[in-house]
């Protein structure tokens, strides 16, 4: 099967789509770590919850995108990032709402296969 990178939105519409690829729909504290998990506040446990966050900020925008991003690179081993890639700038971005809106931005752009 091939995949294509798949945007924010789809991800969040295809919850079926989460499962096949990572076997649940996942858990942020987990795949993300503790960091992630606590900013994203109680309403942020799982895959599902992360790409379908309405937060308007950068914080908000990293997780959906990282999200997406994560997802893609499991399921496309042309994705530009690695799976571990991915989580590392996630936790590196969090730091800071600008850092976490620029990293957002990359995702958004990998994601939409415009990197």
């Amino acid at each position: 099967m091939v995949f294509f990178c798949l945007k924010c939105s789809y991800w969040k519409n295809h919850p079926d789509a989460i499962v096949a690829a990572i076997g649940s729909l996942g858990n942020i504290g987990k795949t993300f770590g503790a960091a992630c998990s606590m900013i994203g506040g109680k309403k942020l446990g799982n895959m599902h919850d992360a790409l379908s966050n309405t937060r308007t900020d950068g914080i908000g925008a990293l997780i959906r995108e990282g999200a997406a991003a994560y997802l893609n690179s499991i399921v496309n081993k042309k994705f530009p990032f690695t799976t571990q890639q991915v989580k590392d700038c996630i936790v590196v971005a969090v730091t800071s709402d600008g850092a976490a809106s620029a990293q957002a931005g990359v995702f958004k752009k990998a994601n939409e296969f415009h990197y």
